[in-house]
């Protein structure tokens, strides 16, 4: 929820958001590809990131909000916190390394 992002933002936490669907088959990919990757749980593991999942799986009104906030018609949406900051949106198709870098 937005509450619990802005809580461990005012707390200073860095965090990412993935807002996925089990249709999407981007996410799926992201997933798989970047997300679960050694390099990835490694960099969140070293900055202590709180991963939050956003579920549009049917089209939830809520996340359609955040999602028209980031300008987006649909997922996937990352967003990355580094220590309680503004948030960055990551590209759609997600490596390693760009997910990773967000953090250092």
């Amino acid at each position: 929820s937005d509450a619990r992002f802005d809580q461990l933002r005012a707390e200073g936490r860095s965090v990412f958001v993935d807002f996925t669907a089990d249709w999407c088959l981007t996410c799926k990919l992201n997933e798989r590809g970047a997300l679960r990757s050694a390099q990835v749980r490694d960099s969140f593991r070293r900055h202590d990131v709180a991963l939050l999942v956003g579920d549009w799986t049917r089209a939830d009104p809520a996340i359609t909000a955040v999602l028209d906030r980031y300008g987006r018609s649909g997922v996937p949406l990352y967003l990355a916190s580094r220590d309680g900051a503004e948030p960055i949106v990551l590209p759609q198709v997600l490596t390693p390394g760009a997910v990773s870098a967000a953090f250092e």
